[in-house]
Protein backbone atom coordinates (compact mmCIF):
# COMPACT_ATOMS: atom_id res chain seq x y z
CA UNK A 1 0.00 0.00 0.00
CA UNK A 2 1.40 3.40 -0.98
CA UNK A 3 2.13 5.65 2.00
CA UNK A 4 0.26 8.93 1.93
CA UNK A 5 2.53 11.91 1.31
CA UNK A 6 2.81 14.65 3.89
CA UNK A 7 0.99 17.75 2.62
CA UNK A 8 3.16 20.27 0.79
CA UNK A 9 1.46 23.55 -0.07
CA UNK A 10 1.81 25.86 -3.06
CA UNK A 11 0.58 29.35 -2.07
CA UNK A 12 -0.51 31.07 -5.28
CA UNK A 13 -1.65 34.69 -5.55
CA UNK A 14 -1.02 38.02 -7.22
CA UNK A 15 0.52 40.95 -5.33
CA UNK A 16 -1.72 43.48 -3.63
CA UNK A 17 -4.83 42.56 -1.68
CA UNK A 18 -4.70 38.90 -2.77
CA UNK A 19 -1.21 38.56 -1.31
CA UNK A 20 -2.25 40.38 1.85
CA UNK A 21 -5.11 37.93 2.32
CA UNK A 22 -2.77 34.96 1.92
CA UNK A 23 -0.60 36.42 4.70
CA UNK A 24 -3.65 36.24 6.94
CA UNK A 25 -3.42 32.44 6.58
CA UNK A 26 0.06 32.32 8.12
CA UNK A 27 -1.22 30.29 11.06
CA UNK A 28 -2.40 27.67 8.57
CA UNK A 29 0.49 27.31 6.14
CA UNK A 30 3.37 27.65 8.60
CA UNK A 31 2.41 24.20 9.87
CA UNK A 32 3.26 22.58 6.53
CA UNK A 33 6.16 22.64 4.06
CA UNK A 34 5.22 25.33 1.57
CA UNK A 35 6.38 27.67 -1.17
CA UNK A 36 4.96 30.70 -2.97
CA UNK A 37 4.09 31.47 -6.59
CA UNK A 38 3.52 35.19 -7.12
CA UNK A 39 4.85 38.15 -9.13
CA UNK A 40 7.61 40.62 -8.36
CA UNK A 41 6.61 43.75 -6.46
CA UNK A 42 7.87 45.85 -3.58
CA UNK A 43 5.31 44.03 -1.47
CA UNK A 44 6.29 40.47 -2.41
CA UNK A 45 10.05 40.71 -3.07
CA UNK A 46 11.07 40.85 0.63
CA UNK A 47 9.40 37.47 1.20
CA UNK A 48 12.23 35.79 -0.74
CA UNK A 49 14.58 36.56 2.17
CA UNK A 50 12.74 34.19 4.52
CA UNK A 51 10.44 32.09 2.31
CA UNK A 52 10.78 29.90 -0.76
CA UNK A 53 9.30 32.06 -3.55
CA UNK A 54 8.93 31.54 -7.29
CA UNK A 55 8.20 34.72 -9.26
CA UNK A 56 6.37 34.67 -12.60
CA UNK A 57 5.00 37.42 -14.81
CA UNK A 58 1.36 38.42 -14.45
CA UNK A 59 -0.90 37.49 -17.37
CA UNK A 60 -4.12 39.17 -18.51
CA UNK A 61 -7.31 37.67 -19.92
CA UNK A 62 -7.38 40.31 -22.66
CA UNK A 63 -3.97 39.03 -23.80
CA UNK A 64 -4.38 35.23 -23.69
CA UNK A 65 -0.90 34.59 -25.08
CA UNK A 66 0.55 35.97 -21.82
CA UNK A 67 -0.69 32.82 -20.06
CA UNK A 68 1.29 30.67 -22.48
CA UNK A 69 4.39 32.63 -21.53
CA UNK A 70 3.86 31.56 -17.91
CA UNK A 71 3.63 27.87 -18.73
CA UNK A 72 7.34 26.84 -18.95
CA UNK A 73 8.23 28.42 -15.62
CA UNK A 74 5.16 27.01 -13.89
CA UNK A 75 5.79 23.49 -15.16
CA UNK A 76 9.37 23.67 -13.85
CA UNK A 77 8.11 24.82 -10.45
CA UNK A 78 5.46 22.12 -10.12
CA UNK A 79 7.77 19.32 -11.25
CA UNK A 80 10.54 20.46 -8.91
CA UNK A 81 8.42 21.28 -5.85
CA UNK A 82 5.78 18.53 -6.22
CA UNK A 83 3.07 20.11 -4.05
CA UNK A 84 0.13 18.04 -2.83
CA UNK A 85 -2.17 21.07 -2.45
CA UNK A 86 -2.49 24.41 -4.21
CA UNK A 87 -3.94 27.20 -2.04
CA UNK A 88 -5.22 30.23 -3.97
CA UNK A 89 -6.53 33.62 -2.91
CA UNK A 90 -6.59 34.88 -6.53
CA UNK A 91 -6.42 36.45 -8.92
CA UNK A 92 -6.76 34.44 -12.12
CA UNK A 93 -3.91 36.42 -13.68
CA UNK A 94 -1.54 34.09 -11.82
CA UNK A 95 -3.86 31.38 -10.47
CA UNK A 96 -5.44 30.18 -13.76
CA UNK A 97 -2.59 27.98 -15.03
CA UNK A 98 -1.65 26.57 -11.60
CA UNK A 99 -5.26 25.42 -11.35
CA UNK A 100 -5.07 23.59 -14.69
CA UNK A 101 -1.71 22.05 -13.80
CA UNK A 102 -2.98 20.91 -10.40
CA UNK A 103 -5.96 19.23 -12.06
CA UNK A 104 -3.74 17.51 -14.62
CA UNK A 105 -1.36 16.24 -11.93
CA UNK A 106 -4.07 15.17 -9.49
CA UNK A 107 -3.35 17.75 -6.81
CA UNK A 108 -5.93 19.25 -4.45
CA UNK A 109 -6.86 22.83 -5.35
CA UNK A 110 -8.41 25.14 -2.71
CA UNK A 111 -9.52 28.56 -3.89
CA UNK A 112 -10.54 31.22 -1.36
CA UNK A 113 -12.51 34.04 -2.92
CA UNK A 114 -11.26 37.53 -2.19
CA UNK A 115 -12.80 39.41 0.74
CA UNK A 116 -13.53 42.28 -1.66
CA UNK A 117 -16.38 40.37 -3.40
CA UNK A 118 -19.37 40.24 -1.07
CA UNK A 119 -22.06 39.43 -3.65
CA UNK A 120 -21.08 37.43 -6.71
CA UNK A 121 -17.81 35.79 -7.64
CA UNK A 122 -14.62 36.94 -9.30
CA UNK A 123 -13.89 35.82 -12.87
CA UNK A 124 -11.72 33.02 -11.44
CA UNK A 125 -14.45 32.01 -9.01
CA UNK A 126 -17.06 31.83 -11.77
CA UNK A 127 -14.71 29.77 -13.94
CA UNK A 128 -14.10 27.27 -11.13
CA UNK A 129 -17.77 26.80 -10.25
CA UNK A 130 -18.64 26.17 -13.91
CA UNK A 131 -16.14 23.30 -13.83
CA UNK A 132 -17.57 21.94 -10.59
CA UNK A 133 -14.63 22.98 -8.41
CA UNK A 134 -15.75 24.23 -4.97
CA UNK A 135 -15.06 27.85 -4.07
CA UNK A 136 -14.51 28.85 -0.45
CA UNK A 137 -16.04 32.19 0.43
CA UNK A 138 -15.50 34.69 3.25
CA UNK A 139 -19.10 35.88 2.89
CA UNK A 140 -22.31 33.87 3.19
CA UNK A 141 -24.02 32.96 -0.09
CA UNK A 142 -27.36 31.50 -1.13
CA UNK A 143 -25.54 29.11 -3.49
CA UNK A 144 -24.24 26.74 -0.82
CA UNK A 145 -23.85 23.85 -3.26
CA UNK A 146 -21.21 25.77 -5.23
CA UNK A 147 -19.90 28.31 -2.73
CA UNK A 148 -18.81 27.09 0.71
CA UNK A 149 -18.76 29.66 3.51
CA UNK A 150 -15.68 29.43 5.76
CA UNK A 151 -15.84 32.85 7.41
CA UNK A 152 -13.29 35.64 7.09
CA UNK A 153 -9.62 34.74 6.79
CA UNK A 154 -8.64 38.12 8.23
CA UNK A 155 -6.88 37.63 11.54
CA UNK A 156 -6.53 40.02 14.40
CA UNK A 157 -2.98 41.36 14.57
CA UNK A 158 -1.25 40.19 17.79
CA UNK A 159 1.24 43.05 17.57
CA UNK A 160 -0.21 45.98 15.58
CA UNK A 161 2.06 48.92 14.75
CA UNK A 162 2.27 51.53 17.48
CA UNK A 163 -0.30 54.28 16.99
CA UNK A 164 0.26 57.86 18.29
CA UNK A 165 -2.23 59.17 20.86
CA UNK A 166 -3.16 62.10 18.59
CA UNK A 167 -2.34 61.18 14.98
CA UNK A 168 -2.45 64.13 12.56
CA UNK A 169 -1.25 62.43 9.38
CA UNK A 170 -3.60 61.70 6.46
CA UNK A 171 -2.51 58.83 4.26
CA UNK A 172 -3.89 58.58 0.71
CA UNK A 173 -3.40 55.47 -1.45
CA UNK A 174 -4.35 54.82 -5.08
CA UNK A 175 -3.08 51.22 -4.87
CA UNK A 176 -0.89 49.17 -7.19
CA UNK A 177 -2.95 49.10 -10.40
CA UNK A 178 -1.18 50.28 -13.55
CA UNK A 179 -4.07 52.60 -14.48
CA UNK A 180 -3.68 56.15 -13.06
CA UNK A 181 -6.24 57.58 -10.64
CA UNK A 182 -5.85 61.39 -10.76
CA UNK A 183 -9.48 62.07 -9.74
CA UNK A 184 -8.84 60.98 -6.18
CA UNK A 185 -5.62 62.96 -5.83
CA UNK A 186 -7.24 66.10 -7.27
CA UNK A 187 -10.17 65.72 -4.83
CA UNK A 188 -7.77 65.47 -1.88
CA UNK A 189 -5.78 68.47 -3.11
CA UNK A 190 -9.00 70.50 -3.43
CA UNK A 191 -9.89 69.79 0.22
CA UNK A 192 -6.38 70.74 1.34
CA UNK A 193 -6.74 74.08 -0.48
CA UNK A 194 -10.14 74.60 1.20
CA UNK A 195 -8.70 73.89 4.65
CA UNK A 196 -10.81 70.77 5.18
CA UNK A 197 -7.79 68.45 5.28
CA UNK A 198 -5.09 69.82 7.56
CA UNK A 199 -1.77 68.51 8.78
CA UNK A 200 0.64 66.42 6.76
CA UNK A 201 -0.76 64.50 3.79
CA UNK A 202 1.21 61.59 2.34
CA UNK A 203 0.12 60.10 -0.99
CA UNK A 204 1.06 56.74 -2.47
CA UNK A 205 0.39 57.70 -6.09
CA UNK A 206 1.40 54.53 -7.96
CA UNK A 207 1.25 55.17 -11.71
CA UNK A 208 -0.56 58.50 -11.25
CA UNK A 209 1.62 61.47 -12.20
CA UNK A 210 0.65 64.60 -10.29
CA UNK A 211 2.89 67.38 -9.01
CA UNK A 212 1.83 69.08 -5.79
CA UNK A 213 3.50 71.19 -3.13
CA UNK A 214 0.63 70.48 -0.73
CA UNK A 215 1.31 66.74 -0.37
CA UNK A 216 4.28 64.41 0.09
CA UNK A 217 4.06 61.95 -2.80
CA UNK A 218 5.76 58.69 -3.76
CA UNK A 219 4.91 55.94 -6.21
CA UNK A 220 5.56 52.69 -4.33
CA UNK A 221 7.33 51.61 -1.17
CA UNK A 222 7.89 48.42 0.87
CA UNK A 223 4.84 47.16 2.81
CA UNK A 224 6.32 47.91 6.23
CA UNK A 225 6.33 51.63 5.40
CA UNK A 226 2.71 51.42 4.27
CA UNK A 227 1.88 49.78 7.60
CA UNK A 228 3.54 52.61 9.52
CA UNK A 229 1.73 55.26 7.48
CA UNK A 230 -1.65 53.63 8.13
CA UNK A 231 -0.96 53.27 11.85
CA UNK A 232 0.16 56.91 12.16
CA UNK A 233 -2.86 58.33 10.33
CA UNK A 234 -5.83 60.16 11.76
CA UNK A 235 -7.69 58.68 8.79
CA UNK A 236 -6.95 57.06 5.43
CA UNK A 237 -8.38 57.76 1.97
CA UNK A 238 -8.07 54.81 -0.40
CA UNK A 239 -9.35 53.14 -3.53
CA UNK A 240 -11.37 49.92 -3.11
CA UNK A 241 -8.35 47.94 -1.85
CA UNK A 242 -9.14 44.85 0.21
CA UNK A 243 -5.57 44.65 1.46
CA UNK A 244 -5.30 48.21 2.74
CA UNK A 245 -8.89 48.33 3.96
CA UNK A 246 -8.46 45.20 6.08
CA UNK A 247 -5.39 46.73 7.72
CA UNK A 248 -7.43 49.81 8.60
CA UNK A 249 -10.12 47.54 10.01
CA UNK A 250 -7.66 45.46 12.05
CA UNK A 251 -5.87 48.52 13.46
CA UNK A 252 -9.09 50.54 13.95
CA UNK A 253 -7.99 53.42 11.70
CA UNK A 254 -10.95 55.36 10.19
CA UNK A 255 -10.97 55.28 6.39
CA UNK A 256 -12.85 56.65 3.39
CA UNK A 257 -13.14 54.76 0.10
CA UNK A 258 -13.20 56.46 -3.30
CA UNK A 259 -13.68 53.62 -5.81
CA UNK A 260 -12.17 53.65 -9.27
CA UNK A 261 -14.46 53.91 -12.28
CA UNK A 262 -14.00 52.10 -15.59
CA UNK A 263 -15.68 55.01 -17.41
CA UNK A 264 -12.77 57.26 -16.39
CA UNK A 265 -10.11 54.77 -17.55
CA UNK A 266 -9.20 53.89 -13.96
CA UNK A 267 -9.78 50.12 -14.36
CA UNK A 268 -8.73 47.65 -17.08
CA UNK A 269 -12.19 46.07 -17.36
CA UNK A 270 -15.76 46.95 -16.44
CA UNK A 271 -16.01 43.67 -14.51
CA UNK A 272 -13.48 45.04 -12.01
CA UNK A 273 -16.25 47.30 -10.73
CA UNK A 274 -17.97 44.22 -9.26
CA UNK A 275 -15.84 44.49 -6.13
CA UNK A 276 -18.33 45.53 -3.47
CA UNK A 277 -16.56 45.21 -0.13
CA UNK A 278 -16.59 48.99 0.31
CA UNK A 279 -20.37 49.07 -0.22
CA UNK A 280 -20.92 46.34 2.38
CA UNK A 281 -18.68 48.10 4.90
CA UNK A 282 -20.53 51.38 4.29
CA UNK A 283 -23.83 49.53 4.85
CA UNK A 284 -22.39 48.27 8.17
CA UNK A 285 -21.46 51.83 9.15
CA UNK A 286 -17.70 51.17 9.09
CA UNK A 287 -16.70 53.54 6.27
CA UNK A 288 -17.97 56.13 3.78
CA UNK A 289 -17.92 55.62 0.02
CA UNK A 290 -17.44 58.83 -1.97
CA UNK A 291 -17.36 59.72 -5.67
CA UNK A 292 -16.05 63.30 -5.66
CA UNK A 293 -14.53 66.08 -3.54
CA UNK A 294 -17.88 67.26 -2.14
CA UNK A 295 -18.83 63.80 -0.92
CA UNK A 296 -15.32 63.43 0.51
CA UNK A 297 -15.78 66.74 2.35
CA UNK A 298 -18.99 65.44 3.97
CA UNK A 299 -17.38 62.11 4.88
CA UNK A 300 -14.46 63.80 6.63
CA UNK A 301 -16.87 65.95 8.65
CA UNK A 302 -18.67 62.80 9.84
CA UNK A 303 -15.78 60.45 10.60
CA UNK A 304 -16.64 60.50 14.29
CA UNK A 305 -20.03 58.94 13.46
CA UNK A 306 -18.56 55.70 12.08
CA UNK A 307 -19.29 52.59 14.14
CA UNK A 308 -16.63 50.89 16.22
CA UNK A 309 -14.80 48.22 14.24
CA UNK A 310 -15.41 44.70 15.66
CA UNK A 311 -12.52 42.28 16.32
CA UNK A 312 -11.63 39.68 13.68
CA UNK A 313 -11.50 35.94 14.20
CA UNK A 314 -10.35 33.59 11.42
CA UNK A 315 -10.41 30.40 13.53
CA UNK A 316 -13.31 28.92 11.54
CA UNK A 317 -11.51 29.44 8.23
CA UNK A 318 -8.23 28.03 9.57
CA UNK A 319 -9.95 24.94 11.02
CA UNK A 320 -11.93 24.30 7.82
CA UNK A 321 -8.89 24.61 5.55
CA UNK A 322 -6.70 22.51 7.83
CA UNK A 323 -9.29 19.74 7.78
CA UNK A 324 -9.44 19.91 3.98
CA UNK A 325 -5.65 19.66 3.77
CA UNK A 326 -5.17 16.89 6.33
CA UNK A 327 -8.22 15.01 5.08
CA UNK A 328 -7.29 15.62 1.42
CA UNK A 329 -10.74 17.13 0.76
CA UNK A 330 -11.34 18.11 -2.85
Amino acid sequence: MTEKRRPRLALVCTPGGHYEQMLNLTELYRGYPHFWITAHSLQTDPAAETERVHFINIAHFKKPWTYLLQLPALLRVFLAERPTHVISTGSGRIVFLPYLISRALGMTFLHIETYSHVHGLTKMGRFLTRLGTPVYSQWKSDEENRIIYIGPIIAGDPAPPERPSKPNLVFVSVGTRSEPFPRMIRAVEKLIEDGIITGRVVVQAGHTRHASSAMDMFDYCPPDRIDRLIAQSAFVITQESAGLVTKCLKWKVPFIVMPRDYAHGELPARSDMREDLHLKLAEMGLTYVVRNAEEMRTAIANLDKLKEIPPFDNSRAIATLRKLIDGDGR
